[in-house]
């Protein structure tokens, strides 16, 4: 993955509990007064042959009970707190707590004590992708690819990181297994939790060849205690798509096509996204050619910055755009021209079309 300045980080001042009083909300004591509601060349139409898939083929509480983390100040989340004053903080400080109870696209304030990022190495910050599924394989623990969590059950993903044969059948969690709440896999503050796949589910009509149609569930073993740690979470599913905005991709891929794949570093970028015309046209100029048709429904396109792309080993990672403070998950890295060429956008699934069938999928047996 090609990847964006990290920004350093401060105010460095609060302590977190999670607390069984508290779930589905992570509260946590602060300092009085911080505890407020803050903003926180071809010559077929589609590509086929010619599109290069993202693709790795390596196969305290003072009170009650709880774990004690410390965090930065809210006030940068977008979570609404509130003062609980029923249950009381050690030293006068203020017990917070979101004052909607659970939301989807929400990131919790940084995490004190986590392994900062090196600047300028394009690393993500601990704790900032919560909706980031890593799937493993379960035998050999090969990195498969990632996905974003969408539902205490189901993780959403691209068709094309999964093996073919395995498509709508129960495979008793003995194929591909989902970490949430990883970072590098080693020095987590807070341990990731490993979850088996119960079943997979890929759109009916996918296209092997031009990627048409690359999306996929996995639905897990067991439930997932949403709101019981602040690194884990699910993003939110758009209703209708937006523009004129930069949007993220977090994710585990190398920084040029067909190369090394560091599935023990998370890395992010920032990316703006780009209008259909504009995309299939930038699109024609490259080996594609002139006659390339880009499928307005399976595709959203998103960069053409030089040198700032998703990349091989970066398939089925969610493309996250943040609307009125909550992160809404657009697209799943699935194919592009090169990485990081200028005036080469990426091309992602475009979810917004495929709400429907998420929904529909999510809710069968």
């Amino acid at each position: 993955m090609k990847a964006m300045i990290i920004y350093a980080l401060n105010i460095i001042i609060l302590v977190n509990s999670v607390n069984s009083q508290s779930v589905p909300n992570v509260c946590f004591c602060a300092t009085s007064g911080n505890c407020n509601g803050g903003t926180g060349t071809g010559t077929n139409t589609d590509g086929t042959g010619n599109i290069d898939i993202r693709i790795q083929t390596n196969g305290q509480t003072s009170s009650g009970t709880g774990t004690s983390i410390q965090l930065t100040s809210p006030a940068s989340t977008g979570i609404p707190y509130v003062v609980n004053s029923q249950v009381f903080c050690q030293n006068g400080l203020e017990r917070c707590c979101p004052s909607l109870g659970y939301q989807c696209g929400r990131r919790y304030p940084p995490i004190v004590g986590a392994r900062q990022p090196t600047p300028g190495s394009g690393q993500a910050n601990y704790g900032a992708y919560p909706w980031l599924a890593v799937i493993m394989g379960q035998q050999d623990f090969s990195f498969q690819g990632t996905g974003a969590l969408i539902d205490h059950m189901h993780v959403l993903t691209v068709a094309h990181k999964l093996n073919q044969s395995l498509i709508d059948i129960r495979v008793n969690g003995q194929q591909f297994m989902v970490q949430l709440g990883r970072w590098d896999g080693s020095t987590e503050v807070i341990p990731y939790q490993t979850f088996n796949v119960l079943r997979i589910f890929t759109h009916p009509s996918f296209n092997p060849s031009n990627l048409q149609n690359d999306i996929a569930i996995l639905r897990l073993s067991q439930s997932v205690n949403l709101g019981s740690t602040p690194t884990i979470g699910t993003a939110c599913l758009p209703t209708n798509m937006i523009s004129g905005v930069r949007c993220m991709v977090a994710g585990y891929g190398s920084a040029n096509f067909g190369g090394q794949i560091s599935s023990s570093l998370l890395k992010e970028v920032d990316l703006p996204l780009v209008d259909q015309f504009t995309c299939q046209s930038l699109l024609r100029s490259t080996r594609l050619g002139q006659s390339f048709i880009l499928d307005a429904i399976s595709f959203v396109c998103a960069g053409g910055e030089l040198g700032k792309d998703a990349c091989t080993g970066d398939g089925g990672a969610p493309l996250v755009c943040q609307v009125a403070n909550q992160w809404y998950v657009f697209g799943l890295v699935a194919w592009g021209i090169g990485c990081g060429s200028s005036n080469v956008p990426g091309v992602y699934v475009n979810v917004v079309n495929y709400i429907s069938w998420i929904q529909q999928t999510t809710i069968s047996p």
